[in-house]
């Protein structure tokens, strides 16, 4: 099963974990990791990579971080090499929402990790709305018929 890690500043991979299992209940091969204030990169990096070592099973890794080009990101990112160059598969994709984590974690026993990726960014876009927009839209829309 491919394995998933959720980084952040501070508690939001922990946070998005917690929603994840009240939701879908208690998942295997999901951990985080949480940058906090003060904490030692050097230590969070090894933290990073000893995560990811415990999570591959052999079908790879998914990482979603909270944002692109920070440190959550660039601590994945030192031991992306190194990783791949041990035979273990991750990707990492930033800007990680529930529809994204949720929508991958349903299916990661069924898709192989490059079909999760791609699914995992189109739920993340598609995860991102604005209904009360499409309501007032829709509601403008009925006034111009004149139907009331």
């Amino acid at each position: 099963m491919v394995g998933v890690l959720l980084i952040s500043h501070g508690k939001m991979a922990e946070g998005i974990k917690d929603s994840i299992e009240l939701i879908m209940g208690e998942t295997k091969a999901l951990d985080t990791a949480s940058l906090v204030a003060g904490q030692d990169f050097e230590a969070f990096k090894k933290e990073v990579n000893e995560k990811i070592w415990q999570l591959n099973d052999g079908k790879g890794v998914v990482v979603y971080v909270d944002l692109f080009g920070a440190s959550p990101y660039n601590a994945t990112m030192f031991s992306f090499q190194a990783l791949q160059n041990e035979g273990i598969e991750i990707r990492v994709l930033t800007g990680m929402n529930l529809p994204m984590i949720m929508e991958v974690l349903a299916m990661r026993e069924v898709l192989t990790l490059d079909e999760l990726v791609q699914m995992g960014l189109r739920s993340g876009k598609d995860g991102i709305q604005e209904p009360v927009s499409d309501l007032l839209t829709s509601h403008v829309e009925d006034d111009e018929d004149g139907d009331y």
